[in-house]
Order: C-alpha cells, then structure tokens, then sequence
C-alpha cells in the first residue's frame, strides 16, 4: 500500500508539471517535465515473459491387432489294409478201395462111409478121410476212409495311400503394439511484468 500510494505522488507530481509546461506554452518533443529528486523518483520496469520449449509424448497409431488365415495342413500316409480275410478252404478226400484176394472154405473136410466093392466083388466099407476144399474169391475192401483236409488261407494285405489333415485351418490374431512420437512445444513458462522500482538518482 505504501509503494502505491507513492506511486500515485509521483504521477501526480507528473500530471502537476505537465499542466504548468502546457500553461507556459511548452508543446511536443521540447517539453519535459522537470527531472524528480530525491526518494520520490519511481522508474517504470518492464519484465519480459520467459518461454521454455516442453516435450510431450502423444499417441501417433493406436494398437492394432492383424488377423492372419493360416491354411490346413495335410500329409499322405501310407497304410496296410486288409482285402481278403484268412479263410478255411476244405479239401474232400474220397474213401480208397482196393481188391483183393482171400482164402475161403469151399467145403469143409471130414470122414465119410464109403462102401464099394473089392476084387473079389464083396461090398467093404470103410471110412475115408476128405480134406477141406478151399479156394480164393477176390473181394473189394477199404483201405482208407473218406476225409475232409483243411487248408488255411492266409489273409491278404495291400498298401493304401491316403491324404489326411493334421492341422486345421487357423486364424493368427498378431498385436501391432501402438506408436508414440515426441514433440516439442513453446510454453509460457512465466508471464511478463511490469513495476515500478526506485530510481537510483
């Protein structure tokens, strides 16, 4: 309060001497007001505004996020198939015959009474012993069944190629991770200023 009202001294000293210099006829750059003395001399000082330059950090591309197809992938394998089972094939074997010869009784042996005449004509008789009469007939027999032989009949393989997927289609999602650029700006770091200091004469 005390500089202002000072303050307000010094213009009115001003105002005083400018009036006076107009009254005697002082007029553009020729009139001055009388110099100030003493401590009531007050000097108008002026204080530039003070600039800085700031970097600031700002968003140039947000995040993205990039889908990418990855197609399927496949791959030929090769594998044994069976295309005729083991099987069981029979095999008929017929009955054998074969002839042959064997020894039969055709008439069995024994004793008989046989009467007959001797050589003087008188009937005799006596007891005559007859061997067994034999002979051989031929006759068809078996000599071996009929059967029935088995045969096994081993399964039959092939090779068999064929395309199968092993990986199905895809979608890759990539994350673009975002850009940040720097720049610079002029800033008012402090406004400028005007007082009115002391002169120093």
């Amino acid at each position: 309060m005390k500089r202002i009202a000072i303050t307000a001294s010094a213009l009115s000293a001003v105002f005083t001497l400018g009036t006076a210099a107009a009254q005697a006829g002082c007029y553009g750059a020729s009139c001055r007001p009388a110099p100030c003395q003493g401590k009531a001399c007050y000097t108008l000082v002026q204080t530039p505004p003070v600039y800085g330059s700031v970097a600031e950090t700002y968003l140039a591309r947000p995040e993205q996020i990039q889908s990418e197809v990855v197609p399927a992938q496949y791959e030929t394998l090769t594998e044994t198939v069976m295309i005729h089972p083991a099987r069981k094939v029979a095999h008929h074997r017929p009955a054998q015959y074969e002839m042959v010869s064997e020894k039969v009784l055709l008439s069995p042996g024994g004793k008989r009474w046989e009467v007959r005449r001797d050589a003087h004509g008188r009937m005799v008789g006596c007891w005559v012993e007859t061997p067994a009469q034999y002979g051989y007939q031929q006759r068809r027999v078996e000599i071996a069944p009929a059967s029935v032989a088995y045969e096994i009949v081993p399964p039959v393989y092939t090779q068999r190629h064929r395309r199968v997927m092993t990986t199905p289609t895809q979608v890759v999602r990539h994350s673009i991770p975002p850009v940040y650029e720097t720049r610079h700006r002029t800033v008012l770091l402090q406004p400028g200023a005007s007082h009115w200091a002391r002169a120093g004469y």
